[in-house]
Formats: C-alpha cells, structure tokens, sequence
C-alpha cells in the first residue's frame, strides 16, 4: 500500500541523507562503490561506477535511466508484490491443507511461520545490506524466498510446510529491505520518496490480494500447491533483470571484511531473534498442542520473559558492542512519539490479518463457501483499505497535521471491530458483514503505512534509515502478533465450544479439533441439521473471541494517537 515518504526535509531544514536502508544509518564519508573483484562482461555493464552514484546523490541526476530503468524498476516492485502476496496468501489455503495433513492444532503455524521467519532476520539482514555488496545481498533474500516457496509446495507433511513458510519469510525480508535500500542509493534526492513510496504499494496490493490468489488455487484443480509454486514461475521470469541490470553496490568502502563484521552486534541479533522464535513458539503451542498448566507451556512462557528481559538490558548497556552499534537503534526508542507511530503501525497490521484471516473462515463455516467464494467476499474490505490508503496520503499532504488521522483510524477500527464482534452470528445478513469489515477498512487504510511518512519527517534526516528499520519491525512484527494471538485464541475457544455442543455424540477429541478447519471436515457431514446448527454457532461465538484483537488494537492506537505531538508536518510529501 502506498506509504509516503519525504521527498525534501524542509520541516527539519536540513537535505535527506542518501541511505534509507533498514538498519543504523552508516556513514557516508564517500560515495558507495562498486565490486572490483573479476566480474563478467554484462556484469561489467550494469554497474554504476562510483561518479554515477554519487550524481545521484549530489547532482540530482540518476545513472539508470531509460529501459533499463523501466527493468530496474519492473524487478524490484514485483518482488514487493511477491512478499506482500506471501504474507497472506495462506488465509484461504488453511482448509484444503489441514484436510491433507492434518494437524490442525499446527494450524496457527502456516499463517505466523511466515512473519516470523521475517522479522527473525530483519536486523540482521539491515546490517548485510550496510556493509556488503547489496546485490549479492538481495540475490540470496531471492534465493531463500524461492526454496521456502519450492519446500512449501512440495511440502510431504505439515512440518515441511511450516520450514518452506519461515524460509520464505525469511528471503522475503531480504527482498522488501533490498528494494527499499536499491531505491535509497539509485534515486536522485527529489525523486526518491516516490519510488520509495511504490514500494510500499506493490507490498500492500500483494497483501490484499493474498487470500484472492491463494482460495484461487486452492479449489481449482491446481490445488493449494501452487499458491506457492507461482512464486518460483514469476521468479523465473524475473531473474535475469535480476542477475544482469541490478547494480552491485558497495554502501560501505574503504573497510576490509573483517572490520566489516566486527561493526556487528552478534549477540543482540541473536536474541532478537531468539526473542521473536520464543514468543511465537510460546503462544502457538500453549492452550492448543499443550494446555497452560502443562510444564513445557510454563517454561516456554518463562524463558521467552526471561530473554526480552536479557535483550533490553543488552542493548541499553550496549554488552559486547558499542551504543553507535547496537542491533536494535534504542535513541529512536527514547522519543514517545516514535514510540507512539510504532505502535499504531502494528496495532493497524494486526487488525489487517485479523480480518483478512478471520472473515473468510465465517463465510466458510456459515454459508459453506469454497476458499475462492470465500476470499471473494473479502473484496470490500480489499477496494476500500486500497482506495483509503491512497487518500491518507493524500489527506496529509493536504492538512500536514498526523495526530488527527491516527485518532480517526484509532476510532474506526474499535467501532468498527466492537459492532463486528456484537453482530458475528451465523444468523446475521451478509450486507451487515460486508459493511462493518469496510469500517474498519477505512479505519486500517489510513494507518497502516502513514507511519513511514509521519516517522522519517519528524526526525533528523541522519536517523531516517533507522526510523524505516523499526517501521518495518513494528509492520511485521504486528503482523505475527495478530496471527499468533488471534489463532491461539479462535483455536482455544473453537475446540471448548464445539466439545460442549457436540458432548455425548461419540466424537473424539481430535475429531473436534480437525472440525475447526472448515465446515467442509468429515465431522460436519456425520451431523444432523440440528447438531451441525449447534457446532456452526461454537465455531462462530469462538471466532468473535478473536475479534477482540481488532477492539483492543483499535484501542490501543487510539490511546497512542494521544500520546501524539499536535504538530504540523512541512516537509514535501508525496503520494504514490
């Protein structure tokens, strides 16, 4: 979707820095460079020599230009396109895989393995592109993104498919940054918040259409399968762009390797990321694979505590690095008002797969839709958080005030996602569905991706590289939070429900549980129109427990659009 990024920094009096890369901001004491190892011919000419770079930096002319710029340009939004798609592409595939599988209390894992895998990996991934050569860097992002997506497709058993979805998400990551980094050093200073803004947009068209493109395959005769074999299809086609016009850009020179790696802080990325893979382990399996009192879910719990506690203190301390250094750039962390944009930011991603995730499973259970009849109901939802989006840019470039905008979403989405929780029955008419999922449409469109323009316009321009690394944190990370939470909770309640209603039937307990996929499992079939009525009503009042994830989201953005400054932005924004 389209984010808005600062094409000059009139508010801050100072020009844009030319690295928006998704990191701690480098130095930039000379322009970036290009590899001078043994390169072959046509590597040789879709380099940028160090001028040509720094004209783009400086003169405010681009080195790329042309059909060459129009392939450039074609490669790296399609590759957006693809990790926005992977993002959600799951939702409407769950059905048609747990039949195949089983498994279902692995069910949270398809969706929630993917941005793990991303989030994991997005420090450490800004740190590669910083210090090494960026294309080489995105080429491996693709590489892994299309072995998740070949392991996925071929997947033998559950367990294969969630490694293929944490893989992918892991290269999808590579992939998203490298296209914000690329766009950073190849745009002239004018120009750069337009591509950067593009970027964000392929990214949201990929998200929306997820479900669309993913129940597609899943009741053709394709099969799910190819939900994510058609990344490896568009990624063929797309490779040669990548591998012959892709400069290969050096950000840092004048470093040998190993003064490079030593910049690293090795510990701090690998308790973050331990900290992502804990929590999302910790509250996928409590309550559904292992109940709360069993050991294994207490621990889990405890050690995931125990951990962010050991990262705070590490970076606050800067233990085994240096504060200029540091995974994680904690200066940004001390303003409230970045803290407040973060946190609206996920808040607003969290809503997103709520509902993306959740709204076709109702239609599933109570009117029997296929996956594709499904998705297609989401479309709404998908016009109108696209078409408001844009407008949210368009609306603060007009009115330069942000703390409005984040109180009107705030609002919307805790409306909106209370009315949907009060009216979710199986009784209740399709148009009233429709309406309040468009609701908070209006209400996520206009936050989702404001915070990119709000954040890199209200900090000085020597920090915009890390504002947009904890953007992204913040998108992701509200992202497996909202599928993580919302599965443990739809899972937990799904099964004591239907257990109630279906008690004395002769059904046993992993029948239940398989039963929560879809209406279309083979215990549902075994049931009179009575009981079925009963177990459809289970399922839809375990589905509105999920819904308090939109209320309290909604909510929580609207206590941080507060904590806001009233400030007016005068920056020059543009919207894509």
């Amino acid at each position: 979707m389209a984010s808005l990024t600062p094409t000059g920094a009139k508010a801050l009096e100072t020009p844009l820095p030319s690295d928006i890369s998704s990191t701690t901001t480098p130095a930039m004491s000379a322009a970036p460079t290009i590899e001078k190892s043994s390169d072959s011919d046509v590597e040789k000419n879709a380099r940028l020599s160090s001028d040509s770079l720094q004209s783009s930096q400086e003169t405010g002319v681009r080195a790329i230009t042309g059909f060459k710029w129009l392939l450039f340009c074609m490669s790296l939004y399609t590759t957006s396109f693809l990790y926005g798609l992977d993002t959600t592409i799951a939702a409407d595939v769950q059905g048609p895989v747990v039949e195949q599988f089983g498994h279902i209390e692995q069910l949270a894992w398809i969706g929630a393995g993917f941005p793990l895998g991303s989030v994991a990996v997005i420090l450490l991934l800004g740190n590669l592109f910083n210090h090494f050569n960026m294309k080489w860097i995105f080429i491996g992002g693709v590489v892994l993104f299309e072995l998740g997506s070949l392991v996925c497709g071929a997947a033998p058993n559950m367990d294969a498919l969630i490694v293929g979805r944490v893989l992918a998400g892991a290269g999808g990551a590579g992939i998203y940054l490298g296209g914000l980094n690329y766009f950073s050093y190849v745009t002239t200073p004018k120009e750069r918040g337009l591509y950067l803004s593009l970027t964000g947009f392929f990214w949201g068209i990929g998200a929306v259409l997820g479900p669309v493109i993913g129940g597609g395959f899943a009741v053709s005769s394709a099969t799910w399968r190819w939900a994510f074999y058609i990344n490896l299809v568009i990624g063929a086609a797309i490779a040669p762009i990548i591998v012959f016009v892709l400069p290969p850009i050096h950000p840092e020179v004048g470093k040998t390797i190993r003064e490079r790696i030593a910049e690293f802080d090795f510990l701090g990325l690998a308790l973050v990321g331990i900290t992502w893979i804990l929590f999302t382990t910790a509250f996928t399996m409590a309550g559904v694979q292992w109940s709360w009192s069993d050991g294994r879910s207490i621990a889990l719990v405890v050690v995931f505590g125990v951990v962010l506690v050991v990262v705070i203190l590490q970076q606050y301390f800067s233990i085994f690095t240096t504060p200029a250094h540091r995974a994680v750039p904690g200066h940004i962390l001390l303003s409230l008002n970045q803290v407040m944009l973060l946190t609206s930011t996920a808040a607003s991603t969290a809503t997103l797969f709520v509902i993306v995730y959740y709204i076709p499973i109702y239609f599933q259970f109570v009117h029997s839709d296929d996956p594709i009849q499904a998705a297609i109901r989401l479309l709404p939802f998908i016009i109108v958080t696209v078409f408001v989006n844009v407008m949210a840019g368009k609306l603060l470039a007009k009115i330069r005030y942000y703390m409005p905008i984040y109180v009107v979403s705030g609002t919307l989405i805790t409306l909106g996602g209370a009315l949907l929780m009060v009216y979710l029955d199986p009784s209740t008419s399709e148009g009233v569905i429709y309406g309040l999922s468009v609701l908070i449409a209006v209400g996520q469109g206009l936050s989702i991706q404001l915070g990119y323009a709000v954040g890199t316009l209200t900090v000085n321009p020597a920090d915009i590289g890390n504002v947009i690394s904890l953007q992204n944190i913040a998108q992701i990370g509200g992202s497996t939070v909202g599928l993580v939470i919302g599965g443990q909770v739809f899972q937990s309640y799904a099964v004591r429900n239907l257990t109630a209603a279906l008690a004395g039937q002769g059904f046993s307990a992993q029948e239940i549980v398989e039963a929560t996929a879809g209406a279309q499992s083979a215990l549902f079939h075994k049931l009179t129109d009575e009981l079925r009525t009963a177990a459809i009503q289970a399922i839809v009042s375990a589905m509105q427990r999920s819904f308090v994830l939109v209320i309290s989201s909604g909510a929580i953005m609207l206590l941080a659009s507060l904590g806001m400054k009233r400030e007016k932005l005068f920056g020059d924004i543009v919207v894509a």
